[in-house]
């Protein structure tokens, strides 16, 4: 009897591991056919052509993008699955490297245009205006140390306060506070040749592609946030502000969008910062401001909000000054913390400032979702600096592929265009979340870190894969060895 059982529950074993073997063999061909689908719907393989990817001979271009694409769901690397004897594609690893290597391939241009097609189909979801529309800007950091890799740098880290060797990855993507698409992007390494790591390749013409995105990688952060929302909105992209963390709002880099993007501004301002503003008639602090004004009474979601000018001086002058709205919200749990927004545009509602602000942590859920979902520039071991910007390339773009992918499967107004008429729009960020969202940055205001909590960050993150399709949550979590709650 005991040796039945035990032969029973064995057979029992094997057919529940044939069944998981079964349903992860039916997960991956679904993820492969819903790649492909993108990939075709999008016309990708133009895309690329339009880019600079031109093969004279041998296998197609969108070929080997189209391996590397689906790497996301698997759990080895194109390495691995050679020396296991199960890569089966019509190429070798080389061929894969000098795709990833080409410096004629502009990866950045690639981006942006597909980025602008999904935005274009997710936009119709929405009705009405463009009001809900946002940029955000951020960056965050990509940890590399090998000598021989082009152009790591040291760099210090806000998260952990301690300084590390990598790239950090400055990003511009667009919300409507539901879905989130990366449109811009560099890597940005070290203008000083004693804190980089790496080597460098002074050879390089810098009037080739090459040379423009190494030489982009080392100039100032502010030029380059100025220029990504420029190009941006140029290009046809629809957003009514630009949102940033307290690491962006200088006074030059604010006018600077104002002026010349013409886009309205909302951003955090540093606390500590000795930064003045005219206010009054007065030159004053953001303290001094919240110091000597009358504020709300009650559990308000703001204290306080004030007009006043935003300077930038040289020698003592004021060059230019420019109207803005500041808005002050406070901690509940503690009468002396706040968090001073910043909004260019003074006619705009204190509440409508704090909601929008809101959005700006749908970045922070991407970079998490990126790096633990989708082998930020992990899966293929390149040291070339352009081999290291492709990598990032195709990340950005399977977050764009898995973003669709999950407000197509919830929204109802993407089901067909007798529901694109008949149904209401997804819920934008609620004022209420937006605070709670402000809330969790007092944990580590005093500690002068920037950003979300990393509880914070798993929560949210949480939620945004929990509402992915089932197969996409499942293949993912696999090729990336997290396993997923019963």
């Amino acid at each position: 009897m005991g040796k039945n059982s035990t032969s029973g529950e064995k057979t029992q074993q094997a057919g529940d591991e044939k069944t998981k073997e079964e349903v992860k063999s039916e997960d991956q061909r679904l993820c492969e056919l819903s790649s492909d689908g993108f990939i075709k719907r999008f016309k990708i393989a133009n895309i690329l052509h339009n880019c600079g990817a031109l093969k004279e001979k041998g296998v197609p271009a969108i070929e080997i993008f189209t391996y590397m694409f689906n790497q996301m769901f698997s759990p080895l690397s194109m390495y691995s699955q050679m020396k296991l004897g199960i890569f089966h594609e019509g190429f070798s690893k080389n061929t894969v490297y000098r795709f990833l290597e080409e410096a004629c391939m502009n990866w950045h241009k690639a981006v942006l245009l597909l980025a602008n097609s999904i935005i274009q189909v997710v936009a119709l979801l929405t009705s009405g205006s463009s009001g809900r529309f946002a940029l955000v800007i951020d960056d965050t950091p990509l940890k590399k140390c090998g000598r021989k890799m082009e152009l790591v740098s040291k760099y210090y880290n806000h998260v952990s306060n301690t300084y590390e060797y990598g790239y950090r990855i400055l990003t511009l993507a667009w919300t409507d506070g539901v879905t989130t698409i990366p449109v811009r992007y560099t890597l940005l390494a070290s203008p000083e040749d004693g804190s980089v790591r790496g080597r460098i390749d002074y050879g390089i013409d810098g009037r080739t592609l090459a040379g423009k995105i190494r030489s982009a990688a080392r100039t100032s952060m502010t030029g380059l946030v100025i220029d990504f929302v420029r190009k941006a909105l140029k290009s046809g992209i629809r957003a009514s502000a630009v949102l940033f963390d307290s690491g962006f709002a200088y006074p030059r880099t604010i006018i600077s969008l104002v002026r010349d993007a013409g886009i309205t501004v909302i951003t955090r301002l540093k606390t500590d910062f000795v930064q003045y503003y005219e206010f009054n008639g007065e030159l004053k602090t953001i303290r001094d401001i919240y110091r000597i004004c009358r504020k709300r009474c009650g559990k308000a979601a703001w204290k306080l909000s004030v007009r006043a000018n935003l300077l930038v001086r040289e020698d003592g002058e004021i060059k230019e000054r420019l109207p803005v709205k500041l808005v002050f919200v406070p901690n509940r749990s503690k009468r002396d913390e706040w968090i001073c927004l910043l909004c260019t545009d003074v006619k705009m509602e204190e509440t409508e400032i704090i909601r929008q602000y809101g959005k700006r942590w749908n970045i922070e859920v991407m970079f998490k979702c990126c790096k633990q979902y989708l082998k930020f520039g992990k899966d293929f071991h390149s040291t070339s600096f352009d081999g290291q910007n492709a990598q990032i390339a195709i990340a950005l773009m399977r977050y764009m592929f898995i973003e669709l992918a999950k407000r197509e499967s919830e929204d109802e107004k993407a089901f067909g265009e007798l529901f694109l008429h008949g149904c209401q729009d997804m819920q934008d960020i609620t004022l209420g979340q937006s605070v709670g969202l402000i809330m969790s940055l007092f944990a580590d205001a005093m500690k002068s870190v920037a950003g979300l909590t990393d509880e914070q960050v798993e929560k949210v993150k949480n939620y945004v894969v929990s509402a992915m399709p089932g197969h996409l949550l499942r293949t993912l979590s696999l090729a990336n060895g997290i396993r997923q709650a019963a």
